[in-house]
């Protein structure tokens, strides 16, 4: 049940996207859009501006110009300056090209997406005082999970975004969570580094799922996190080679 207690502490948290990720989404619904039906859009719809996470239509219609100027659009502006009324629609042959691109999620982002567990008395604090903070430290990304990114849609679509933009993903499998293992997998076919941790204790006696146990794990110890975030780094940089220009 949706209480006005879960609603407003969701509103509270709830953020729009940079104008950089709301131009990106208009790549993506224009592309989505037009795979579907193979013809340009006679006009961008009324919502479009909640589509792509806009504040206002106003907002989003200049971004679209832009996108036009960069020459990734094709449109007609039949409101001149009023910039609103956005028509014919479509991707260029460069805007096909960052569509596929971003669509494979072959665009790093600034961040990297940790899966896990939520509202484990040990797991919680210790990504938020310990793995946070040393990934941040140690390589200069910040690392989110699905509380960091709460904003209005569907979750499944946002944690597929989430991903599909993070420059790699850390999966915890301590719990056998079916949400994290499945997390994993869409990372790993989008071609996204992932990197697996596991509590000592749970992987010492039961190890992980066997699709994931000859990955690389770090191990980790809710006492000895200093050790635990040494190996971590040290693996992100040397088995993912992602980080040798921001040493």
């Amino acid at each position: 049940m949706i209480t006005t207690d879960l609603l407003n502490g969701f509103l509270a948290n709830a953020s729009l996207p940079s104008p950089a990720m709301q131009a990106t989404n208009i790549i993506r619904y224009i592309g989505d859009e037009m795979s579907r039906s193979g013809e340009q859009l006679p006009k961008l719809p009324v919502d479009f501006h909640s589509i792509i996470g806009a504040p206002n239509r106003r907002f989003a219609a200049r971004l679209a110009e832009q996108l036009c100027e960069r020459k990734l659009l094709s449109l007609t502006n039949p409101d001149g300056r009023d910039g609103v009324n956005l028509r014919h629609v479509e991707l260029t042959l460069d805007g096909w090209e960052r569509y596929e691109t971003e669509k494979t999620g072959k665009v790093a982002g600034k961040y990297g997406f940790i899966a896990m567990k939520f509202k484990d008395p040990i797991l919680d604090p210790f990504v938020e005082k310990v793995v946070k903070p040393a990934v941040r430290d140690g390589i200069g990304y910040d690392l989110l999970d699905m509380r960091n990114v709460a904003r209005a849609g569907i979750i499944d679509n946002i944690m597929r975004t989430q991903i599909r933009d993070a420059a790699f993903v850390i999966v915890d499998l301590t719990h056998d969570n079916f949400g994290a293992y499945w997390e994993a997998g869409y990372a790993e076919g989008l071609g996204k580094p992932v990197l697996y941790i596991c509590e000592k204790g749970k992987f010492d006696k039961a190890k992980t799922h066997f699709d994931t146990n000859h990955c690389t794990t770090v191990v980790w110890d809710h006492q000895d996190g200093n050790s635990f975030c040494q190996e971590l780094i040290a693996t992100l940089r040397r088995s993912l080679n992602l980080f040798s220009d921001r040493r």
